[in-house]
């Protein structure tokens, strides 16, 4: 009898658990209102762009979004990176500063256009020596050549042609109403935005817009381009929503020592992709962390790799390939440790350094690291290793 009494109340037990283990599920699941699970953002579906945003839970998605360019297939006109940027131009009230090295996008331009006739501001600093400011009349929308600088012209835009025969105005920035802040390896340019690999952040920290402004306002100026330029960042070093982030403008800030000294505090490992790569100082530091045991590897895009960094980092035998791309691999990026990115408009050349008007910025935040790492492991998977004609060892 005793035995039967103490299965029936081990049963009452079981019973009074698995109720109270189903009620937990429930509240803490789906259905119920005490969730602790954090949100996630979702990132924007779009066919040609990837991208777009930290997650929630990251503390950049307070300031921070990011965008990268997909050219496969290109010329999807209307699914581009400016999908992105022409309702903010669209929705500006006050002022528009832009930059850019090529500027020749005609949804960026003609909104622009239509901006300035509803009476807001528009500055534009380009290189008409140096820079595409014409698109060929197949790409264009019209079917006649696009002269972007006419149009801008003839709309009463304030314009500063930056072209110089040494060095380049080679920021891509664009600031609206002093509240955001695009910038980036994007050219306003139909090459960059559906045919080039290409990084665009934009930022609503008033920190970092401030120092953007700073330097646009010289350079609208006139005549403080490259080596006249006096400004470089405002504040250089910054914590924003506890993120710290860094900002430099060449030829002021000397920018290669910097990302030197990053390279070489790196403990684990380093990814880079970029447009051009020819300073000895930064291949050195690669070689010697690659040499350490961090797993140093990198993309650079094929035309002409083979005359800059790309022989001494492939006799070293560091990983590196050439991109895949028929067109123009354009990132300027460093991934160092899987936590810090470096991106901006910054070649790594001593061009960039000394002589060209550039921006960089260093962000320390993983989710961030994320974003390029996975857009590294696109570009690396159609990459190629390097012809061994080019690669001449001493």
């Amino acid at each position: 009898m005793s035995r039967k009494r103490q299965t029936q109340g081990l049963t009452g037990i079981g019973l009074i658990i698995v109720i109270i283990f189903a009620l937990y599920n429930f509240l803490s699941g789906s259905g119920g209102t005490s969730s602790t699970v954090t949100p996630t953002a979702q990132l924007p579906s779009v066919p040609t762009v990837s991208g777009g945003g930290s997650t929630g839970s990251d503390p950049t998605s307070a300031w921070l979004k990011i965008y990268f360019t997909n050219p496969n297939p290109p010329d999807q006109v209307g699914s581009g990176i400016d999908q992105f940027v022409v309702p903010e131009i669209n929705n500006a009230q006050k002022t528009i500063d832009v930059t850019s090295f090529d500027l020749n996008l005609p949804s960026f331009v003609n909104a622009l256009v239509a901006d300035a006739q509803r009476g807001v501001q528009i500055r534009v600093v380009y290189d008409g020596k140096n820079g595409s400011q014409t698109l060929a009349a197949a790409q264009s929308p019209t079917g006649q050549d696009f002269d972007a600088i006419a149009v801008m012209k003839g709309a009463g835009v304030q314009l500063v042609d930056g072209g110089r025969s040494s060095g380049l105005m080679h920021n891509k920035m664009i600031i609206i109403d002093g509240r955001i802040l695009f910038m980036g390896s994007w050219n306003m340019s139909y090459n960059d935005t559906f045919r080039n690999n290409n990084n665009l952040l934009e930022i609503t920290d008033q920190s970092l817009i401030a120092n953007y402004q700073a330097k646009f306002d010289e350079l609208v100026a006139g005549g403080h381009f490259g080596t006249h330029a006096t400004v470089g960042a405002q504040k250089s070093q910054l914590t924003i929503s506890g993120v710290q982030v860094l900002n430099y403008f060449s030829p002021v800030d000397n920018v290669m020592d910097k990302l030197v000294t990053l390279v070489n505090g790196a403990q684990h490992s380093v990814r880079f992709m970029i447009f051009t790569y020819t300073d000895k100082n930064l291949a050195a530091a690669m070689i010697s962390r690659y040499q350490a045991g961090v797993d140093v590897a990198g993309v650079i895009e094929n035309r002409g790799a083979s005359q800059g960094a790309l022989v001494p980092l492939a006799c070293a035998k560091v990983p590196v390939k050439v991109d895949g791309n028929k067109y123009t691999m354009h990132h300027k990026v460093i991934i160092i440790d899987g936590s810090i990115v470096v991106t901006g408009s910054f070649n790594f050349t001593k061009s960039a350094d000394t002589e060209n008007d550039d921006n960089l910025l260093v962000i320390y935040d993983q989710a961030v690291a994320k974003q390029y790492l996975d857009e590294f492991d696109r570009i690396n998977a159609i990459a190629k290793d390097p012809d061994p004609a080019n690669i001449k060892c001493p």
